[in-house]
């Protein structure tokens, strides 16, 4: 959104744009909707190069200051995967555990959550550093359905990620997507299909689920329809390309 705002020369503050920024949180208070981010790929904090780690926390920096400046409270949350194993992963997973621990300021200490991802750190793979700092968890359905933590069932992951943002005063957030129908092997199966046509089942109430399809709004408006959780104004839901 704000280009090179974190680099390391030509970064710059947000405070020129604050009172926009504050209209937009303010018309996401008005129709209660929740504003989270998922900073890049490129935010690696278990990597072995400090300027690397440098980069990934002005990175963090900034979406930080962004979020304060829209004012939104606990919940809006910054996302980020492990990122690389470098060859070690236990290596690495000690490493983003010390930079949370360590580097990170606390306004972004505070509102970061970690994802599992569907190449190299399951669910399981992470619990254990997000319990040990309180760090919130976000289970992701599709990237466990591709890298799966061996014999712990996803309702059970989620329910102890879920605890963390509890204990924490956040409201849980967790995601869900599809693969492509036809999609074969790994690299295909990743891609998000344009709309989802089901719901995990045992959702509880105070949890927020997002929809991670290519669709958008249309998406969600398909869902909302199909599972009678909101009224949908026809005229604004498009007929899926896909189906």
């Amino acid at each position: 959104m704000f280009p090179f705002a974190s680099h390391e020369t030509h970064g710059y503050s947000l405070a020129y744009c604050a009172p926009l920024l504050a209209e937009v949180g303010a018309l996401a208070k008005k129709y209660g909707h929740r504003l989270t981010v998922h900073p890049g790929q490129y935010t690696q904090l278990g990597s072995p190069r400090e300027a690397v780690v440098r980069s990934s926390i002005r990175e963090l920096e900034y979406h930080c200051e962004m979020l304060d400046l829209i004012g939104v409270g606990p919940d809006g949350v910054i996302v980020i995967h492990g990122g690389g194993v470098y060859g070690d992963k236990e290596a690495t997973l000690a490493r983003i555990k010390e930079t949370i621990r360590v580097d990170l300021p606390k306004n972004v200490r505070d509102r970061l959550v970690l994802e599992n991802d569907e190449l190299c750190y399951t669910a399981a793979d992470l619990l254990p550093l997000c319990k040990d700092l309180q760090v919130p968890l976000v289970f992701d359905y599709h990237h466990n359905m591709l890298n799966p933590s061996p014999g712990v069932p996803p309702a059970q992951i989620m329910e102890e990620a879920n605890e963390i943002f509890r204990k924490r005063g956040i409201k849980p957030k967790q995601h869900y997507s599809e693969p492509r129908d036809g999609a074969v092997g790994i690299m295909e199966q990743r891609a998000h299909s344009d709309r989802c046509y089901s719901l995990p089942e045992g959702l509880p109430e105070d949890m927020d689920l997002m929809i991670e399809a290519k669709d958008k709004e249309q998406a969600v408006l398909q869902l909302h329809r199909m599972y009678n959780l909101h009224p949908v104004n026809h005229e604004y839901l498009r007929p899926p390309r896909n189906k």
